[in-house]
């Protein structure tokens, strides 16, 4: 079965009366629909977990800024803990699509156009990101001195470290001393995740953007890696139990490195 095939015409003949059109596979694995309205560009990601893992989840994705990356689970309470649905068989997969699809009818479009609309950040402040901009490498080395994340020969382990770390750290009380100490260690593991995505080639880093953001250059477009931001996502994932898996941050941002490092044998 030709999967490309199958989701451009299970999931496009729901989203394609909204404006969105197909626009590529990207790294074998990820489905790309995109629509603009105005100056917002909007996605519809159809993901597989891996090239051999036959998992798939559905994303949204908006410029617009405030609203993250949106996957079934946070729309859905009742989805919350679940990421991922298997299909392993041309059946399972036609029916996680239907699935897909029909989320899309029900609730995806009209997040959508809710995402369509920017709204604050309640962290990234700009106070918080010039903070961060000035103190970041001090950062990294007292948190780095901690944890010893780059003593990790690869960069795969590196942020599945960082993931354990944060796991390790997800229980925290509702105090104003926890917590300042849970948001320093987001900022410290946001350091380190800032060093490990900066170790690429012609990566740059942007402090003025919503979010602070690491650009690494690609064939067809700048892939973007939001590191205090996929910090403070994949901790609350792990504090509220929202994801049975323990490899967030590693699967946010691993698969738009692995071109630039492929002489790491993993």
């Amino acid at each position: 079965m030709n999967k490309t095939r199958k989701i451009k015409e299970i999931i496009g003949k729901v989203i394609q009366e909204n404006g969105f059109a197909y626009i590529r596979c990207e790294k074998r694995i990820i489905y790309d629909f995109k629509r603009q309205v105005d100056d917002v560009e909007q996605h519809v990601y159809v993901q597989q977990h891996n090239i051999v893992d036959q998992e798939y989840k559905i994303m949204l994705y908006t410029t617009a800024k405030g609203h993250g990356m949106k996957e079934i689970g946070t729309i859905l309470p009742e989805y919350e803990s679940k990421e991922y649905w298997k299909a392993e068989s041309d059946e399972e997969f036609i029916s996680v699509m239907e699935f897909f699809a029909q989320f899309l009818k029900d609730y995806g479009l009209e997040e959508l156009d809710k995402m369509l609309v920017e709204k604050p950040d309640s962290f990234e402040t700009p106070e918080r990101k010039a903070w961060f901009k000035e103190h970041r490498k001090e950062l990294f080395e007292k948190y780095e001195a901690i944890y010893h994340v780059m003593d990790e020969d690869r960069t795969y382990d590196r942020l599945m470290k960082i993931d354990k770390i944060l796991y390790e750290n997800r229980e925290a009380e509702e105090d104003e001393e926890s917590q300042k100490i849970v948001q320093e260690l987001w900022l410290g593991m946001a350091a380190i995740l800032t060093e490990i995505v900066l170790q690429m080639p012609n990566a740059t880093i942007m402090y003025d953007t919503y979010h602070i953001e690491v650009h690494l250059p690609s064939k067809y477009t700048d892939w973007i890696i939001m590191p205090v931001d996929t910090i403070v996502q994949g901790w609350l994932r792990y504090h509220l139990n929202l994801i049975q898996s323990k490899d967030y941050v590693r699967n946010d941002v691993y698969l738009f490195l692995e071109e630039f490092i492929r002489g790491e044998i993993r």
